[in-house]
């Protein structure tokens, strides 16, 4: 069995556009300039519905962990992590948070707050280790 599609609709379409061209768009607020992830239609904080997208640079931090061991979905060796990430995005101090899966660290080696580098693969975000610039 293949790994389900995302479901794209009108307030996340553009995150899925950002992903297939390796990038993670963030909604940030044109009134107050808040970002706020997942997509949204409306600003929890000002209740504007204007917004633009700002561009992660690639580079986040382990905020928290799971390590999933069953049941495993048909597309998943197991056991396998989901991580939650804080990412870093141009041009802001603030830090919003995807949940994702992990590529190319071992279970046994992810530490609560270790730097990482999004990885992209068949049209989803992932982490994996921390890449130089």
């Amino acid at each position: 069995m293949n790994r389900p599609l995302p479901v794209i609709g009108r307030d996340n379409a553009y995150y899925w556009e950002g992903v297939a061209k390796g990038d993670v768009l963030i909604q940030k607020c044109t009134a107050c300039g808040s970002l706020r992830h997942p997509p949204s239609p409306m600003c929890p904080e000002c209740q504007s519905l204007d917004w633009t997208t700002a561009k992660a640079t690639g580079r986040a931090v382990l905020h928290s962990y799971t390590i999933c061991h069953h049941p495993l979905p048909p597309w998943e060796e197991g056991p396998y992590a989901v991580i939650l990430i804080d990412l870093e995005v141009e041009d802001s101090d603030a830090r919003p948070r995807i949940v994702c899966g992990a590529r190319g660290i071992a279970n046994e080696d992810l530490r609560i707050g270790m730097p990482m580098s999004l990885v992209f693969e068949d049209g989803l975000v992932f982490a994996g280790p921390e890449v130089s610039p």
